[in-house]
């Protein structure tokens, strides 16, 4: 639905009460240079940088986020603007399949550009967003860095962490997600994500009060893309605490939330060897879930000596240690979500892991079982690394059973679909 251009064109009594302010303010300025007020006139030029500011966000997001909010992030800055490129503002949120998204950036006093803030906005099913698995992604960071001591240490990034039971949505260290079902004018039940990230990660801290910024930035926007699309969407209140999320990985036994089957799992069967570290969010009802498991550079020496050739691959020890390590992770997703679950093996079409299914994917290194979930789809997968795969092959089916046993049991879920025993065999 496109948006009404005479909202931005034609002023409301807000703007002309801002007006007036602006006035008032200019002229207190000129007063107190002219009796040596500098300070009032720093004051005031910050005034005015920032009610530019507010101007710009506004723009930019289609006035989905509360301008104010944004700008106090990272501490605070009154100067910012938005991105120049076509895909840096939010013009139209189009079909419900299609996404869009605003880019705002802090600007400096020598009037560099640093990263600040990104929102997206998306309907289910979204290309853009779909779900992405694959035994060949990098949970660690490494593709393309430097090689590291212990990788499998911390993560890239933090898992999934529930907004308050997870009905609201996600965060992770540096964004939020907020997911809006709703009912249009047709009838038709549909939902409306929103995605925010603090895009200065990279140079700064997000802070617990950051996160809580975006994920009421999240909420809000989501809100008000509802009902721009024609939607009407009640959702939860935020949460008074989000608890500070974790890219570090803990030792397995410990683990609990979305990897506490695994705990149990190898304290009733032994650990062999699988992982010995863990990275776990809390376990609620959110639309996603996973648990990352890691193989530390301790265990790897410890079972390097008796694994064969077949197992290895032309992987030495020192690729092991250094840029290739051990790793595994099982995920769900559920309701939308699950109907866009898909591998992403580089160089080849995406593939599909639909609801109602199980399989393995031999390119991606990934295995899937289906089920449905309180009236909802839900796919459950394990990826792994390859050579790892190799290693640990002949106990990977009773390990995948145990993580989809629990997470059915947890979520309550019927009607599952499990790969079949020849998929776990070596070929």
């Amino acid at each position: 639905m496109p948006f009404p251009r005479s909202r931005w064109l034609t002023p409301d009594r807000g703007s002309r009460r801002r007006n007036a302010v602006n006035q008032l303010v200019a002229v207190a300025a000129v007063f107190g240079v002219g009796a040596g007020g500098w300070g009032l006139w720093l004051e005031t030029e910050d005034h005015f940088d920032r009610a530019a500011s507010r101007d710009r966000i506004a723009k930019a997001c289609a006035g989905l986020v509360d301008p104010d909010q944004v700008l106090d992030l990272n501490g605070g800055t009154t100067r910012a603007r938005a991105g120049s490129g076509d895909d840096d503002s939010i013009r139209d949120l189009g079909t419900a399949s299609t996404s869009a998204q605003c880019q705002i950036y802090r600007l400096g006093k020598s009037g560099s550009t640093h990263g600040h803030f990104l929102l997206s906005v998306w309907a289910n099913p979204s290309d853009d967003f779909a779900q992405l698995v694959s035994g060949w992604d990098d949970p660690f960071g490494l593709l393309g860095g430097p090689a590291k001591d212990d990788i499998t240490r911390e993560a890239e990034q933090t898992a999934a962490y529930p907004i308050g039971d997870g009905r609201l949505g996600v965060y992770y260290g540096n964004a939020a997600v907020v997911k809006a079902d709703c009912v249009d004018e047709s009838g038709r039940t549909t939902s409306v994500n929103t995605m925010t990230v603090a895009k200065y990660f990279e140079v700064a801290p997000v802070t617990d009060a950051d996160r809580r910024t975006l994920a009421g930035l999240a909420r809000t926007a989501a809100v008000r893309a509802a009902k721009k699309l024609g939607c009407k969407a009640t959702l939860p209140a935020l949460p008074a605490e989000l608890p500070t999320p974790s890219a570090k990985l803990v030792n397995a036994k410990s683990a609990g939330g979305t990897c506490g089957w695994y705990a149990g799992y190898i304290g009733a069967k032994g650990r062999w060897r699988f992982p010995d570290r863990a990275l776990a969010a809390p376990a609620a009802h959110a639309q996603e879930e996973s648990c990352l498991l890691g193989v530390s550079n301790k265990e790897v020496r410890g079972m390097w000596p008796g694994l064969g050739k077949d197992e290895v691959g032309a992987d030495s020890l020192d690729d092991v240690l250094r840029v290739a390590p051990f790793w595994l992770r099982t995920e769900s997703s559920f309701g939308d979500e699950a109907r866009e679950v898909a591998t992403d093996y580089f160089g080849r079409d995406q593939v599909a892991l639909k609801p109602g299914t199980a399989g393995y994917d031999r390119d991606d290194n990934v295995w899937w079982a289906s089920s449905t979930c309180a009236g909802q789809p839900a796919v459950h997968t394990l990826s792994i690394d390859y050579p790892y795969s190799k290693v640990v092959q002949k106990r990977l089916q009773a390990l995948f059973k145990a993580y989809v046993t629990d997470v059915v049991a947890r979520r309550d879920c019927t009607g599952l679909r499990f790969p079949a025993a020849a998929t776990f065999q070596p070929s």
